[in-house]
């Protein structure tokens, strides 16, 4: 890639996390680079300070590219896609370039799981950094000190299974902390899912999982080093769940014989990444933590983490996507029975639409038949008054309820 300049690519979903680092990746090796995405945000603004072109609507100058790259999110029947078909202009998958751009890098470390993915691959790669090494990383959330260089030594990049995208990857070391089912309008079973974990193990030439009762099945297969949370590591994080992720980049890193004095230095100075029990503010007293758990058993350990530290908690609600309200509601509803200051907010579709499951409402009528003090909102300022009731209020979902929160503190410091 770097050896080819004055091509253009348009990127059809600039706006998230890795469709963004790769433009920038495009730009930096001379790619004219293009973007559209529904809405502009951060990521729109970072590529925009890199010199990329952005819009939010369909503009026929933005066609006038060698290839397009595409997101998920974006269906077959979007006016680009269409367009770009008409005119006989190759069409590549984000997960396909992703894993030719592998190719580049001497040793690729991918990181895969239902849970912990993020905090795990981000883990490596501080270990490896502050080791000195030359490492680039591609992960689906912000790091501190990112980096994407083209034929940096190592490549830390977190694998997705949605899709089925991680069996694009090649890498030579692949990583699992766990395996439960999610995804399933991908997979359609959990012998499916599992059956594409086990494809993605052994596309490397070194394996290791997090063994438990999800990933117990794999012991029966040979050349995977397991890997247990016996030791207890310093760190900032909170949770047992970030222990177990700890105890995964420990066992990577220490393969690659790093000096453990920089390996547990690493872990104990690393604070985490945005949205995994962060504080963002305070309404008086009260402080506001956003996190990412959209999945039951991530909500359940971040409750349960969460009530250690403060009894006296509001815990707020979005549901992502319709099809994963539906497919998960029954265990919703048993990680919610016994919240008792609960809130569920109006639903963040993503890129689904209304028929493909349940609403947010609908889980709040299911959870109300098991716990009487579960209430529904539709908008953040119901909320702005009760908030001070508390010691702290935790917005938590995969959507923008993280935006909802942060609005709602501005509001309450602009009138305060």
């Amino acid at each position: 890639m770097n050896k080819i300049i004055e091509k253009s690519v348009l990127f059809l979903g600039i706006g998230g996390v890795s469709m963004h680092q790769l433009a920038v990746a495009y730009k930096h090796v001379g790619y004219n680079v293009y973007g559209y995405d529904r809405k502009r945000n951060s990521y729109t603004k970072l590529c925009e300070n890199s010199g990329i072109k952005v819009t939010t609507r369909f503009n026929k100058k933005f066609l006038d590219v060698n290839f397009a790259i595409k997101t998920g999110a974006i269906k077959n029947d979007d006016k680009y896609i269409i367009a770009l078909k008409n005119k006989g202009i190759p069409i590549k998958d984000r997960a396909e370039v992703l894993g030719e751009l592998c190719a580049q890098f001497k040793c690729v470390i991918a990181v895969a799981g239902t849970h912990g993915k993020s905090t795990t691959a981000s883990l490596i790669y501080e270990i490896l950094r502050l080791s000195n090494k030359k490492v680039s990383c591609h992960i689906g959330a912000d790091v501190f000190a990112p980096r994407f260089e083209l034929n940096d030594d190592y490549l830390v990049v977190e694998a997705c299974e949605y899709n089925k995208s991680f069996l694009s990857l090649k890498p030579d070391i692949s990583v699992v902390s766990n395996i439960e089912p999610e995804h399933m309008d991908s997979y359609k079973s959990l012998f499916n899912l599992k059956n594409a974990f086990l494809t993605f193990l052994k596309r490397a030439k070194s394996r290791f999982v997090y063994l438990d009762e999800s990933t117990k099945f794999l012991l029966r297969h040979k050349n995977i080093n397991f890997v247990s949370s016996e030791l207890k590591f310093k760190t900032k994080l909170k949770g047992e769940y970030n222990q177990r992720n700890i105890a995964l980049a420990y066992a990577v890193t220490k393969s690659l014989d790093l000096d453990e004095k920089n390996i547990l230095k690493a872990v104990s100075s690393f604070s985490s990444i945005p949205r995994r029990y962060e504080e963002i503010g305070r309404i008086k007293n009260t402080k506001i933590f956003i996190d990412y758990a959209h999945h039951p058993t991530e909500i359940k350990n971040f409750i349960e983490t969460f009530k250690l530290d403060y009894t006296n908690c509001l815990i707020v609600f979005q549901p992502h996507t319709y099809s994963r309200t539906k497919n998960f509601l029954q265990e919703f509803v048993k990680v919610f029975k016994n919240v008792d200051n609960l809130y569920i907010f109006k639903e963040y579709p993503a890129r689904e639409k209304r028929s493909a499951g349940k609403s947010a409402y609908e889980l709040y009528q299911e959870i109300k038949k098991v716990n009487s003090n579960v209430k529904y909102v539709a908008t953040g300022k119901k909320l702005t008054k009760i908030i001070p009731e508390f010691d702290a209020v935790a917005f938590i979902g995969a959507g923008d309820v993280d935006e909802v929160a942060k609005k709602i503190i501005k509001s309450y410091c602009k009138n305060s």
